[in-house]
């Protein structure tokens, strides 16, 4: 009889260590098969639910950020993509957005540039995404630090969403800005030359990053005034391969991509 009751109580508490809680949801209208448009997260995987098996089916995590062999996943948004590849199911893992691949069962991460970055690490929350069925055209939101960006799949970078009229007693700051890379390619010192409007004054800031928009050095961090400058970038001390320089300001964030020879 204890045997019995013993067996009972671990298979409890086997139930018990892997049963999981659905933490964000995401549903659309599915009119391409017969599954339910119904995705959700947990801790550390993404479900669909199947109305014919009645239950949810887990997608493989392949690709995702782990921490202590464990997924990270904090958003999930999910629209109609009117195929299997690419799936329209997008989460942010960590600091980067995902699109999982049904053909390849695998996670794809967006490029990070122009994010928003603290002390060198991306800013992401409040993920959204739809299919603009008129332009056959995915659009991709996220919040990043105080600002909204979208993905621009051309130029394979974020772009913030200005904030005006959010706060009508805000006092409107000209922000008109330009830079260029020189020479580009690149062969072993650049230069980047910024222009600022007249008006302008506040903190610059420039950061390299790789093309996977992994952070490598920070080029400058200083105030300036309005006027147009020459920025020396000597001794690249980099790979050959593709790069980004990153500038951001008061009100603004861009990047420029620069190959190195």
């Amino acid at each position: 009889m204890q045997k019995v009751i013993l067996f009972i109580c671990l298979q409890l508490v086997v139930i018990i260590s892997i049963s999981q809680t659905i933490k964000r949801i995401s549903a659309y209208d599915n009119n391409y098969n017969n599954n339910s448009g119904i995705f959700g997260i947990t801790d550390n995987g993404v479900y669909e639910y199947s109305w014919y098996y009645q239950q949810w089916l887990q997608l493989p995590n392949n690709g995702l950020t782990f921490y202590e062999d464990q997924a990270q996943l904090d958003e999930i948004s999910a629209f109609d993509a009117n195929s299997v590849n690419p799936s329209g199911v997008y989460v942010i893992s960590d600091t980067a957005v995902f699109v999982y691949n049904y053909y390849a069962e695998l996670w794809y991460p967006l490029y990070n540039t122009g994010l928003c970055r603290i002390e060198g690490i991306v800013q992401l929350s409040d993920l959204s995404a739809h299919l603009d069925i008129e332009d056959d055209y995915e659009r991709i939101y996220v919040k990043s630090c105080d600002h909204i960006y979208y993905y621009n799949w051309y130029m394979q970078n974020w772009s913030q969403l200005p904030n005006t009229g959010l706060n009508e007693k805000e006092t409107p700051q000209t922000t008109d800005f330009d830079f260029s890379v020189f020479p580009n390619p690149v062969h072993y010192n650049s230069a980047i030359i910024l222009n600022l409007d007249n008006n302008y004054k506040g903190q610059i800031k420039i950061a390299l990053f790789n093309e996977q928009g992994l952070f490598i050095k920070e080029i400058v961090n200083d105030y300036y005034t309005g006027g147009t400058f020459r920025i020396e970038s000597s001794d690249l001390d980099i790979a050959p391969g593709i790069y980004f320089y990153e500038i951001s300001g008061d009100n603004f964030t861009q990047a420029k991509k620069f190959i190195k020879l």
